[in-house]
């Protein structure tokens, strides 16, 4: 019988390893409390800490069996994964689901009683104090291992704020994650799990198949200033580049050749690509003394300027609204407009301080700042267009106020965009 709630001794039976975020990064990799392999009898879990002198030996046995056993099976010891085959009960029995049966993996834990992964994970606390903190469980035997990893993340519930306004409304639960994302920096960014590195930083961990190498680098489906690790393979002079990137934003340069990275391979870049790798002033400097190289010399207090580093995005659609308030009141025109570009943007924009020097631009620079304040669409304000500057990796936009003449209400429209550097797409 299959007792999830059932409570057991999990620290003397499983290997829990909490790592904190700060300790995650190919430079710190902080496992605790994984038990010897001492303390552990020969049909126990097998746990085994990256990089030990059991990996080896554990590798080429779990390669003899595919798969878990059968639940059912009588070789089955405390701390074995085995599969069961269950009814789906989210597709129930429907006819477009099939028979509706799907295999479930479990964890024998002894006594009849058998549990799975995400149970044993929500066991271990989750809250404020552990925040962001990850484990790894390991199970299995010398026929089949397996780990899952788990990362503690809080969100706002708006549901919980409302039922009980005296109470914090933040809850936490333990989210799985990746083999990467246990090893390498992460946070948790806008519903999803993204690096917390620099762009360019490798993160490299050991496992029972060697050291995996993964690259911190621009995620090409969120905005410019996410990262994701992808995985790569140390082979190239022209340095990482990952085996499943294809997006056309990672590049190198070799004497006067450009290279972009291309599933796995280094080829040779062609059209828009970020200025840093065409501008030969580049060669003897870092990023950051490039950056700053053409900052002006004279300037006012809170006076603003871009850097020369660029950050480019490739086929990418902007979408804008063509009418004005005439047309957009008639109801007959399609208003909405949608294009792709190639568009290179500063990576970093800068401001002017008291104390005369250039300084990174903050969030309380464009707070304080009205020229990123759109103003309220009004009817004396139709038609009106209000530019808002471009942000770091993002171009400038311009927003047109479209009054509703027969609704007697407004709203500031996206009616174009204020590119840097762009060109349209070439792809297709």
């Amino acid at each position: 019988m299959f007792n999830r709630n059932h409570v057991c001794a999990i620290a003397a039976m499983a290997a829990i390893s909490m790592v904190s975020l700060a300790a995650c990064s190919d430079e710190s990799l902080n496992i605790t409390n994984v038990p010897d392999e001492s303390e552990l009898s020969s049909s126990s879990m097998l746990s085994v800490e990256p990089g030990s002198s059991s990996s080896s030996e554990l590798s080429s046995s779990s390669a003899k069996v595919s798969k878990p056993r059968d639940c059912d099976a009588k070789e089955l010891t405390v701390g074995s994964v085995c599969v069961r085959k269950e009814r789906d009960p989210v597709c129930g029995f429907k006819a477009s689901c099939g028979d509706g049966i799907i295999e479930n993996e479990y964890v024998y834990m002894g006594d009849g009683v058998f549990e799975t992964f995400y149970d044993i994970a929500h066991k271990a606390p989750c809250n404020a104090e552990n925040e962001n903190s990850k484990q790894k469980l390991t199970y299995g035997d010398k026929s089949f291992q397996k780990s899952e990893y788990y990362m503690c993340l809080g969100g706002f519930s708006e549901d919980k704020a409302m039922k009980h306004p005296d109470e914090d409304p933040m809850v936490y639960e333990w989210f799985q994650i990746k083999e990467a994302e246990y090893y390498c920096a992460v946070k948790y960014s806008d519903s999803e799990i993204v690096s917390a590195a620099p762009v360019g930083e490798v993160c490299s961990f050991e496992t029972s198949e060697g050291v995996q190498n993964y690259l911190s680098v621009y995620n090409p489906n969120t905005d410019v200033e996410k990262m994701v690790w992808e995985k790569f393979e140390p082979k190239s002079e022209l340095g990482p580049c990952p085996t499943e990137y294809f997006f056309n934003r990672l590049f190198s340069k070799s004497g006067e050749k450009v290279y972009k990275c291309y599933l796995g391979e280094w080829v040779l870049a062609e059209g828009m690509m970020p200025q840093q790798y065409l501008d030969p002033r580049k060669d003897n400097l870092t990023d950051e003394e490039y950056d700053v190289l053409e900052l002006p010399q004279n300037a006012s207090v809170g006076d603003r300027a871009a850097g020369l580093l660029e950050d480019c995005v490739y086929h990418k659609e902007f979408s804008y609204f063509l009418c004005n308030s005439e047309q957009a009141d008639s109801y007959i025109s399609n208003c909405w407009m949608h294009k792709r570009y190639d568009d290179c943007e500063p990576r970093n924009y800068y401001r002017y301080r008291e104390n005369g020097s250039w300084t990174l631009e903050t969030d309380e620079d464009q707070l304080n700042d009205s020229r990123f304040q759109v103003p309220e669409c009004s009817k004396e304000r139709m038609d009106a267009v209000f530019e808002v500057p471009s942000q770091p990796g993002k171009p400038g936009e311009a927003y047109r106020c479209i009054w509703y003449s027969d609704e007697d209400v407004g709203n500031n429209k996206l009616a174009g965009y204020v590119f840097h550097r762009a060109e349209k797409s070439k792809m297709f």
